[in-house]
Parts: structure tokens; C-alpha cells; sequence
């Protein structure tokens, strides 16, 4: 499986480290399986790092059909924030396409280039 979902139970963070070709099936697997993780609590934040993720099977429905799956998970979450990490042009694209798909949300999505610039934005308080 190419999504690695690790819980810092200590800061309240879920960080989630995509290797490899990126499926919606790869992301709901991942999101409902963190869900019972003894160490999972609603209040907690995610960080996706997509750095050593293939994207290019991925079309703009795809992404559309994932940010209407977790419209309808997060719809209720208002202090959420979930950082997006990318290295390449594509991954960037993608994520800007679901970030202006869910602004609808209360939940913050941010992407950036690097991982601790993401880790500091989730993390600080607003």
C-alpha cells in the first residue's frame, strides 16, 4: 500500500506519507483506517506528504471525487487543517484543484514544498 499513516499522539498530528502511484482507493483506505487507530482523535490535524508520490494517473474527476468524499467526512470539523507537501509541478497542480474544490469547508488546506513548512503551519495556532 502506498500510503504509511503514522499518529504523533504527543502533538495531536497525523502524518501520512504517500510512496508511489496515487489512487482515490489509496486515500479513503488511508482515511478509514485511521479512523480506528487506538491513537486517533477527531481534533487532530494531517499532514500528506506526497514528495515521493506518482500523481499522473490522476485526472481532474479524481480529484473532484476526493474532495467530495471528504466534504462529506469533514464537513463538521471546523478547527482542521490538513497540509499538503509536493516536490513536483503536478502534485502542486492537483492540490490546488482540490484546495479551491473544498473551500467551501471550514477546514484550512495548505500545500507547500517543503515538509517542515507544512509541519509549522499545521501546527501553529490560529
Amino acid at each position: 500500500m502506498p500510503v504509511d499513516t503514522v499518529i504523533d499522539k504527543k502533538i495531536g498530528l497525523m502524518i501520512r506519507t504517500v510512496t508511489g502511484e496515487l489512487t482515490f482507493e489509496d486515500i479513503k483506505s488511508a482515511f478509514e483506517s485511521s479512523l480506528t487507530h487506538p491513537d486517533f482523535h477527531e481534533d487532530m490535524h494531517v499532514i500528506w506528504d506526497l514528495q515521493n508520490a506518482d500523481a499522473s494517473k490522476l485526472y481532474q474527476q479524481d480529484v473532484i471525487r476526493i474532495a467530495r468524499y471528504f466534504e462529506s467526512q469533514l464537513k463538521n470539523r471546523v478547527d482542521y487543517k490538513a497540509a499538503i507537501v509536493v516536490s513536483r509541478d503536478l502534485e502542486y497542480g492537483l492540490s490546488r484543484m482540490y484546495q479551491v474544490a473544498v473551500a467551501d469547508l471550514p477546514a484550512k488546506i495548505g500545500i507547500f514544498r517543503h515538509f517542515e513548512d507544512a509541519k509549522r503551519w499545521v501546527m501553529a495556532s490560529d
